[in-house]
């Protein structure tokens, strides 16, 4: 099967077995070798009725251009490995060799803030420059937010998906979920076709959790699904951070009690790069043109808001956020406290691109 190894149809057979579970089929793979010869110990009606269900998910698969990764493949994510009920089996689209560190997985409530979303833009596009993979869970808010700067800024980004691969949910990241998929990496662990239940988004957070060495609680409520990754990072001994927010916005409860009980804090997107033991370099005259061009000719010319950018430019309220968070990552703008754009620097566009020059 072009898109799945002979052991990892076994490890997906076994996988497809009712009770077996992930630690089941390790362990029967530990004791037999493999998970071919594991298959050789099952009632044979059990087998047949386990191996059509692995088939169909293989053609399911095929049909999306996915591909299927089993833990003893080489090409299994090696981070992964340390989790203890880690999945026997990944389906892929994309390059699977891009779940390796050094990678932060930044996430948090889908019900964000406007500050939330701008932090997250930030933090995503500084990791991005530099060289920092961004893991997420592709949910709508804060997840999306760092999906999206992570690919504005040419950066890698993994989505892992609580439901099967050929799945898009929500819809409204259909375009979003191709994009990753095209020029990052889209993983699950799910069967194809898969819509996926109340269990399987917080049991993904276990796998964003492994595949990354930081984990970033950007914005989350008391019982966030976020909260539950920063649980999973910990058991794992991995470092985890927040960033602090008002103690009246109740969907930063829990971020702000994970500051308070053990997680580092950010203050801005350098201190996760320090947490890489990464030198944030400043940003000498670096030049504008494209989008960035315009999003900087708007806000010279009086834009206060990202929507103003967006109305000026004719980007989306989305890209326009990308952009302006890449700009504030250069140094070249901040957002005061109720959001509006100021300007740093005094830049003067043109077509061939542009230096800054600080203000006085």
């Amino acid at each position: 099967m072009p898109n799945c190894s002979p052991e990892a149809f076994a490890s997906l057979i076994l996988r497809a077995v009712p009770n077996i579970g992930d630690v089941g089929v390790r362990a029967l793979r530990e004791a037999h070798g493999s998970a071919t010869s594991a298959l050789t110990t099952l009632p044979a009606d059990l087998r047949a009725a386990a191996e059509q269900r692995a088939t169909k998910a293989v053609e399911r698969a095929a049909q999306c251009g996915a591909h299927i990764v089993a833990f003893p493949d080489a090409q299994y994510p090696e981070r992964l490995r340390d989790a203890h009920d880690a999945p026997a089996v990944l389906f892929a689209r994309g390059a699977i060799a891009m779940a390796t560190p050094p990678a932060v997985a930044i996430v948090g409530t889908r019900s964000c803030s406007s500050y939330g979303v701008r932090v997250t833009r930030a933090i995503a596009a500084a990791c991005a420059h530099a060289g920092i993979v961004v893991v997420s869970g592709l949910a709508k808010g804060i997840d999306a937010a760092a999906h999206e700067a992570a690919l504005a800024a040419g950066g890698r980004t993994v989505a892992v998906l609580g439901t099967g691969i050929d799945i898009v949910y929500p819809r409204a990241h259909r375009a979003l979920q191709e994009r990753i998929a095209h020029e990052g990496l889209v993983i699950t662990e799910q069967a194809p076709g898969d819509a996926g239940h109340a269990g399987t988004f917080p049991r993904r957070n276990r796998i964003i959790a492994a595949l990354a060495d930081i984990t970033v609680v950007v914005e989350a409520g008391e019982g966030s699904g976020a909260l539950i990754t920063a649980d999973h990072a910990l058991e794992l001994g991995r470092t985890v951070a927040c960033v602090p927010n008002a103690i009246d916005v109740p969907t930063a409860r829990g971020s702000n009690a994970l500051l308070k009980a053990h997680a580092e804090p950010i203050l801005s997107p350098d201190d996760v790069l320090r947490l890489f033991d990464m030198t944030p370099t400043p940003a000498h005259g670096p030049a504008l043109d494209g989008v960035s061009a315009q999003c900087w000719d708007a806000v010279q010319r009086g834009a206060l808001t990202t929507s103003d950018v967006a109305r000026m430019t004719g980007l989306t309220d989305r890209d326009a956020s990308s952009v302006l968070a890449l700009l504030e990552v250069d140094g070249l703008l901040t957002f005061d406290v109720g959001g509006r754009i100021r300007p740093s620097v005094s830049v003067s566009v043109s077509a061939g691109g542009t230096a800054p020059a600080a203000l006085p």
